[in-house]
């Protein structure tokens, strides 16, 4: 398993930016934050909550990559006609 370390330079963009930093790189985008931020934006509290959480994204990514998905479109169509 890969353990990421954060760069010098990402480090101050997220105390300069509260903890939470957008980056535009060659046309890729991403959102790094701090834990802090992601358990304030998701109303979690305990340790179990944030491993629920987490376990759950990984879930959805694993889903996207399997392509077990279906157009927001649709969702929202059936959600309407509930």
């Amino acid at each position: 398993m890969i353990r990421p370390r954060l760069t010098e330079e990402q480090r101050q963009a997220l105390d300069q930016h509260h903890g939470l930093v957008e980056v535009d790189e060659e046309g890729r985008k991403y959102v790094l934050m701090s834990q802090e931020v992601y358990r304030e934006i998701m109303g979690i509290g305990t340790e179990e909550e944030l491993a629920a959480s987490l376990s759950a994204l990984q879930e959805g990514l694993a889903d996207i990559d399997a392509g077990r998905t279906r157009p927001f479109r649709d969702v929202l169509a059936e959600l309407e006609d509930a």
